[in-house]
């Protein structure tokens, strides 16, 4: 909100932005809504015992959940169409807006007696503002656009302030005032410095305010990331990441061939001729050993520096390639969450025997939660090098797909597992039979 407000964006401009932002939120919403409406959906049904009659009339659960189950294999063939080929164009269109919203400075607004420097190249300060907002009083106006400093000075007794026709300069019209001009714009004016007052009863300056205006940034600038591609693009970016990353190996083996083997191998040889090293640096003067002990530093020194120069880049593009690879499971997976999703929360609507914007809503937010933290856990596993990516990328669905076929499973056997009396009535019971039993005893009386 920072980046927004101030800057006298239209209408229009925050409509756009705020719609490209819900826009990238489906993806992120379409597993809980599927959760959601599922719980709501079996649990009206189960609450009002439509569900009993059907199961009565020789219906099964599966065969209740099979036209369901075809809606919702379409719901994620829908998603995955939406994931590729529409998000990326909408998040491409959002990054762009917000970068040029983020760009665009506040709206003018000078105060009373502090300077105003948002204007490039002028500071301006008045003393006094008129209530219509246009006039000013007693006005100070620096210009230093030329970038010599402060060596035009303008100070006038009042003056008014207007946009132009297409808003790109403020017109101030100055009166009774005098403009300084310290020029020093020839080589010989940087000694004399040749001084230039000018008297006014009127004075018109145009400032440029092309920087207030909203820029249309090229759209090519942002495409740079896995979320505005589709999943054959990334493809191509991960064996771009792939090419790169041999290269450098090639690169390394080949430079640790031409340059530091052959310089080991050269002084070996030396070496060898000498019949053993320890001979060959015992023939040596006190001058010529310190100069082969300091060559030989100096090789392991740049063989490490280049090494670890090589190791740094090589861990920014493994670091990228595995972003842009959860970034391809992440537009597939998505489809698949909305189906295993489905079945727990069919299930859990089936079991609870409740509907409406209640407990529905409890449960569906606390599966999702847990779904949610569990992929983000993981995501940052695989971005630490912990866990491979299809791991990483697959664990909290493959966590989730048991719980479904096991809800799904109790829900066709019409099992109780989410009904209290379930556990409580034990307990219960318990405590009856202890106090009979304690009634029947005579001695537990005494």
């Amino acid at each position: 909100m920072d980046d927004i407000i101030g800057k006298g964006m239209t209408f229009w401009v925050l409509t756009k932005f705020f719609t490209y932002s819900f826009i990238t939120f489906i993806p992120v919403a379409m597993p809980l809504a599927v959760l959601l409406s599922s719980i709501m959906t079996f649990g009206n049904l189960a609450e009002n015992y439509e569900l009993a009659a059907m199961k009565s009339s020789g219906l099964s659960l599966f065969r209740i959940l099979r036209p369901l189950f075809a809606f919702i294999i379409f719901l994620a063939g829908l998603t995955f169409v939406f994931n590729n080929f529409v998000l990326p164009s909408i998040t491409l269109k959002s990054a762009r807006l917000l970068w040029d919203i983020r760009q665009a400075k506040p709206t003018l607004s000078i105060k009373e007696g502090i300077y105003y420097n948002q204007l490039k190249g002028y500071s301006i300060k008045t003393a006094k503002k008129n209530r219509d907002g246009k006039t000013l009083y007693n006005l100070s106006i620096y210009d230093h656009h030329e970038g010599m400093g402060n060596n035009i000075q303008l100070y006038a007794d009042s003056g008014s302030m207007q946009p132009s026709a297409d808003t790109n300069y403020l017109q101030l019209r100055l009166h009774d005032g005098v403009r300084y001009d310290d020029a020093i714009k020839e080589e010989d004016q940087k000694t004399s410095r040749p001084l230039t007052q000018l008297f006014f009863r009127q004075l018109n300056v145009n400032v440029d305010m092309s920087d207030f205006k909203m820029k249309n940034t090229e759209e090519s600038l942002f495409k740079g990331h896995h979320e505005m591609m589709n999943v054959w693009q990334i493809d191509h970016e991960i064996d771009s990441f792939n090419i790169s990353i041999f290269a450098k190996y090639h690169y390394l083996k080949k430079q640790f061939d031409n340059y530091f083997f052959t310089r080991t191998y050269h002084t070996a040889a030396m070496a060898t001729n000498h019949l053993n090293l320890h001979a060959f640096y015992a023939s040596l003067n006190k001058d010529d050993f310190r100069r082969s002990v300091e060559n030989a530093q100096n090789l392991v020194r740049n063989s490490s520096g280049f090494i670890d120069s090589v190791n740094d880049e090589l861990v920014g593009l493994r670091y990228r390639r595995t972003d842009y690879q959860l970034g391809w499971h992440k537009k597939i997976n998505i489809s698949f969450a909305c189906i295993v999703l489905f079945f727990v929360g069919a299930s859990l609507g089936a079991i609870i025997r409740k509907g409406g914007m209640g407990l529905p809503v409890v449960v569906a937010v606390l599966f999702f939660l847990l779904y949610y933290i569990v992929n983000i856990i993981y995501e940052r596993m695989v971005d630490e090098g912990i866990y491979n990516v299809v791991f990483g990328a697959w664990f909290p669905l493959c966590l989730f797909l048991p719980l479904g076929i096991f809800l799904t499973y109790k829900a066709a056997t019409d099992s109780a597992i989410f009904d209290l009396n379930l556990y409580t009535d034990p307990v219960k019971n318990f405590f009856k039979r202890f106090k009979k039993a304690k009634h029947a005893d005579p001695s537990a009386k005494q």
